[in-house]
């Protein structure tokens, strides 16, 4: 159990329990359950109108219950597999986004706002958020585990490492620490200067154990959790005129990323920044809007040209 992680733990216990009522209406061993018994239970589910992600995550808790003969797992054995293609030719899992917003529109928007000394702590913790966000292409939980502790200062240079363990966490494998640099030419978009601001700020409304970075700017001021976060990405998006009825605040990532490969970045330095494993796993993320990063493009042409 302990090699489950807390949220593997929450995905397998829904599909564990409906196999556990499934096993009793059927007067099943559930100790003792068959690769046929097994399939007939992702058939239920098939027809009580799951698609494949749902089928395929009951398919990986079944296989740490049902024992097989030589040691084989149920996941692996050929007719679940053969199963599982079927289930996904009628109801396939497909990424979550066919475009992705223009980041932009986002900085623009951020910059309006102004330099962070004129901003209410509500606003400040938002917009600092957002550019956290876009600027280290990292998932909400990871933006949760910046600990000021485990932060250093350095000239035009902020650094985290993070010390606590993450959805990507192995043995032996750890993201990197986070560097982010200062933008001195304009306070309004500068990470840094942000940043600086907003330890300030909330220096005297933090309790003495709260060392992670972002807190709640309502009392009591408790640490933020992977939803806040992406909730305040999301009231950024939907300030900056982006439709939030078909982004969240989880799709920063997959924008900063994308914007960052059109921008020139080398895969390598895309993979590293945002953690990711191999190129198969950014590619999940990467979209080519062709009208929005065109005038993308366009606007950092003449951005060049007036520099």
């Amino acid at each position: 159990m302990a090699s489950w992680r807390t949220g593997t733990t929450k995905q397998y216990e829904v599909y564990l329990k409906r196999w556990e009522q499934f096993c009793q209406s059927q007067r099943i061993n559930r100790l003792d359950a068959s690769v046929e018994n097994g399939i007939d239970f992702l058939a239920t589910l098939f027809t009580s109108d799951l698609g494949y992600s749902a089928i395929n995550t009951a398919r990986s808790a079944l296989s740490s219950v049902l024992n097989l003969p030589n040691n084989r797992t149920f996941g692996a054995h050929p007719l679940v597999a053969r199963f599982l293609k079927g289930v996904f030719e009628p109801k396939p899992s497909l990424p979550r986004y066919s475009s992705i917003w223009d980041v932009s529109i986002v900085l623009q928007h951020l910059w309006s706002s102004g330099p962070p000394t004129q901003l209410d702590l509500k606003s400040l913790t938002k917009k600092t958020t957002m550019l956290l966000c876009l600027l280290t292409g990292q998932r909400c939980q990871t933006i949760t585990k910046l600990d000021t502790t485990l932060m250093q200062e350095l000239p035009g240079t902020i650094v985290f490492t993070i010390g606590d363990k993450l959805k990507t966490t192995r043995p032996g494998k750890h993201l990197a620490p986070i560097e982010l640099l200062a933008y001195p030419r304009d306070e309004s978009i500068c990470v840094v200067s942000h940043l600086k601001q907003y330890i300030a700020c909330t220096k005297s409304i933090r309790a003495t154990h709260d060392t992670q970075l972002l807190i709640s700017y309502a009392k009591p001021h408790k640490p933020v959790s992977n939803f806040t976060v992406g909730k305040s990405a999301k009231s950024v998006l939907k300030d900056s005129g982006i439709d939030t009825g078909t982004f969240s605040g989880n799709s920063a990532r997959p924008a900063s990323t994308s914007y960052g490969a059109l921008t020139g970045l080398t895969l390598a330095e895309i993979l590293k920044a945002g953690g990711w494993t191999n190129a198969q796993t950014f590619a999940k993320h990467y979209h080519k809007p062709i009208a929005v990063n065109f005038r993308a493009s366009i606007l950092s042409h003449f951005q060049n040209i007036s520099d």
